[in-house]
């Protein structure tokens, strides 16, 4: 019996390692008699990788209650319970483990994982610090620390963290993907290729390391490559919800490019609002095709503002579990948004077929803004400078280091920013038109404030996206990084043929560039 529960477990590794994860998963449960524990935690491992969460849980808690205090058993329920949002039952797992125990470095990383997905970064740097000091060759522990410098923004201790990683463990496929992940928003696009190459020929196929090698592949214009790697998106979330997008459930065969025309296509949108503008861009070419019906499910604060801009479209809300509607459609594909331009070859020629504007905003509460606005035909220059995530500091500008080069006599200057602080608004007074703050839930009324403007000048934010998808003359402001939308230090970007780009100073200040667009913008 042992040697045959051996063998399954060997095997089961060799399919996991080739990337076939659900006959990995299926010889690890026949290697459950043998490895009661063992079998159970890599059989939860690939139920993660196949988005299973609920099996995932189900298979930890039966470890758990053969050995309750087995550390084995315990490190594993606290590893599968924070992923599946059980944040609480996972550090009291966790901290069963006592000091002293082998397994008790690795449970220090999980619990600090813990405590991320708990928003509480800055406890769990601080414990990884203790947990360091008291075995600091443990690389599941430097890993973590990367994981959490990234998400307080340390972009150049996170890489410290990593290369410890690697240099104690050289083939961390997680570290490799760090590696790639944090060179590429240093502005090192060509480093993040190297280490995520490095990463998949290591592993075969992790979904986190093909997804970040995307990225960085997009942001050189290795577009046909990246397009292809980011289909991996929907697994790497599974595995890791930092990374990717999550998957939606729909029981149909997925598009793969074949033509539309009379048939049925659900194209369903993914991650933030911005990204479902951005990626809306394909929808002009595939609405050509002439499907039958065309369906598109989206964030519902998108709803109102697509429905304007796409005539001939289907569009609903996204909700949990889908809206009954779709199901009563005829529909033969689906897609979800992100993939379109993969599927329709887009960037084959340049992305030349992409809309110059695509989105169409209320008409009549844009001209009331303007006439609230600019009652006497004044030029007016929307402004947006600060990012509302907290985690994206890196995206914003202070308002000091761009108000005055905006704001000139002979503009209405317009906020377009919301949350602002106290200080904000005191140093905007008599310089900006301070409007209440639009509702973060009506994109299609933010949508009319923006197209009401001639020139915004905004960071990398949804009001970017916005705008240069109205067609708007769009001046975005970016960090010094790589980025797959924006590329590296380009000037301009073929998704957004109104929009052009300011890349911040390389030593992190902001003053060349927004010297650089205030001459832009006061020549035109």
């Amino acid at each position: 019996m042992v040697s045959k529960s051996v063998d399954s477990l060997q095997e089961a590794e060799r399919l996991a390692a080739s990337g076939n994860t659900k006959a990995a998963l299926a010889q690890f449960r026949a290697a459950i008699d043998g490895a009661p524990i063992t079998a159970r935690a890599r059989a939860a491992d690939m139920a993660l990788e196949l988005g299973e969460a609920d099996q995932a849980f189900v298979l930890a808690e039966e470890a758990w209650r053969i050995a309750p205090n087995a550390p084995e058993a315990l490190l594993l329920m606290g590893r599968i319970a924070w992923r599946v949002g059980a944040i609480d039952d996972s550090l009291s797992c966790l901290d069963r483990i006592r000091r002293g125990d082998p397994l008790w470095p690795l449970a220090q990383a999980e619990r600090a994982e813990a405590l991320m997905a708990g928003n509480k970064p800055v406890e769990a740097y601080n414990d990884l610090r203790f947990a360091l000091r008291t075995d600091p060759r443990e690389p599941a522990l430097w890993l973590t620390l990367g994981h959490v410098l990234m998400s307080l923004d340390r972009l150049d201790e996170a890489e410290d963290a990593y290369r410890n990683t690697t240099d104690l463990d050289p083939d961390s496929v997680r570290a490799l993907a760090g590696i790639a992940d944090v060179c590429l928003k240093l502005g090192r696009p060509d480093e993040a290729v190297a280490a995520g190459e490095k990463a998949l020929q290591i592993s075969g196929n992790d979904p986190v390391a093909r997804t970040i090698l995307a990225q960085a592949l997009l942001a050189i214009g290795r577009d046909g490559e990246g397009w292809a790697g980011y289909e991996a998106r929907f697994d790497a979330n599974n595995i890791d919800p930092r990374i990717g997008a999550k998957r939606r459930d729909f029981d149909l065969p997925q598009w793969d490019g074949n033509p539309l025309k009379d048939k049925g296509l659900l194209v369903w949108g993914e991650g933030s609002p911005a990204d479902e503008i951005r990626f809306a861009a394909s929808l002009p070419q595939i609405i050509r095709e002439a499907p039958n019906p065309l369906v598109l499910e989206c964030d519902a604060r998108m709803q109102a503002l697509f429905e304007r801009s796409f005539n001939g479209v289907k569009v609903v809300g996204r909700t949990s579990p889908p809206d009954d509607s779709i199901s009563k459609e005829q529909i033969h594909w689906q897609s979800p948004i992100g993939s379109l331009a993969l599927r329709t070859k887009v960037y084959e020629n340049g992305y030349e077929s992409l809309a110059r504007a695509y989105l169409e905003a209320d008409q009549a509460k844009v001209m009331s803004w303007r006439d609230r606005w600019s009652p006497s035909g004044e030029r007016i220059i929307g402004l947006s400078w600060r990012h509302p995530d907290p985690g994206s500091a890196r995206r914003s500008i202070p308002l000091e280091a761009v108000l005055d080069a905006v704001a000139i006599p002979g503009r209405v200057v317009v906020s377009l920013q919301r949350g602002m602080t106290p200080e904000e608004r005191e140093m905007a007074a008599d310089k900006l038109l301070l409007e209440p703050d639009p509702d973060p839930a009506d994109v299609d009324a933010m949508a009319a404030r923006v197209a009401a403007c001639d020139v915004v000048v905004t960071i990398d934010a949804l009001v970017a996206h916005l705008s240069s998808a109205l067609g708007i003359d769009t001046r975005i402001l970016l960090d010094n990084g790589a980025d797959a939308r924006w590329g590296v230090g380009k000037a301009r970007t073929p998704w957004y043929p109104t929009a052009r780009l300011y890349w911040q100073d390389h030593d992190g200040t902001w003053k060349r560039t927004v010297e650089r667009m205030k001459a832009a913008l006061d020549g035109g």
